[in-house]
């Protein structure tokens, strides 16, 4: 990926947490403050789908600062990182992606929804999925538009947890467990479904 001058943009409200309605505010780890000129997060929501009644629920979200979620990437097994890297250099073309933002940057034409609209993978339209992930990377209460954000359809999540070594898939299951606070039925239903911590 390209090491470009990062653009920032105000985050939008997809990107808030939905059971305050407002910015994230905290590390879910450690706490920290992330609304600071300078600290980079990520925020990560995993949204189901009820096509025949046009709505969807939040099955979970969270804002993780950087160094925290670097610690819980470190533990994935080095195949398993190794093979979600290949998966997306494979399968996304972010030299044209970062090209194509530039440029409607410099237009002013850039509109994050074009980028949340549709599978990052496989193209499939939101209207069209039944679960799928949203993620963006954050500084202060800004968010970075250059590579992010993203959106991943259950499609693609399958493919990718049937990448991933058991090793992986319990750290996963560990975080769920730990930081999400789900019921058990909840909880079965993300780790049976492919959801992705990433």
């Amino acid at each position: 990926m390209n090491q470009e001058k990062p653009v920032l943009i105000d985050i939008p409200k997809q990107f808030y947490s939905d059971a305050v309605n407002r910015l994230f505010s905290n590390c879910l780890n450690c706490n920290r403050f992330l609304l600071e000129e300078n600290t980079e997060y990520i925020i990560e929501k995993a949204v189901r789908r009820y096509n025949d009644y046009d709505t969807n629920d939040t099955i979970f979200e969270y804002a993780i600062c950087m160094k925290c979620h670097s610690e819980i990437i470190s533990v994935y097994s080095e195949s398993s990182l190794k093979s979600i890297q290949n998966y997306f250099q494979t399968n996304v073309n972010f030299q044209e992606r970062q090209r194509i933002i530039n440029e409607k940057i410099e237009q002013g034409k850039l509109d994050i929804q074009d980028y949340t609209s549709r599978c990052l993978i496989k193209g499939t339209p939101i209207n069209k999925l039944n679960e799928y992930q949203i993620g963006c990377q954050c500084i202060g209460n800004k968010m970075l538009a250059n590579n992010m954000p993203f959106l991943i359809g259950n499609e693609a999540m399958d493919e990718l947890s049937q990448l991933l070594s058991n090793q992986t898939i319990g750290e996963m299951n560990r975080f769920i467990d730990e930081f999400l606070g789900l019921p058990p039925d909840l909880r079965k239903l993300l780790k049976d479904s492919g959801v992705l911590i990433l």
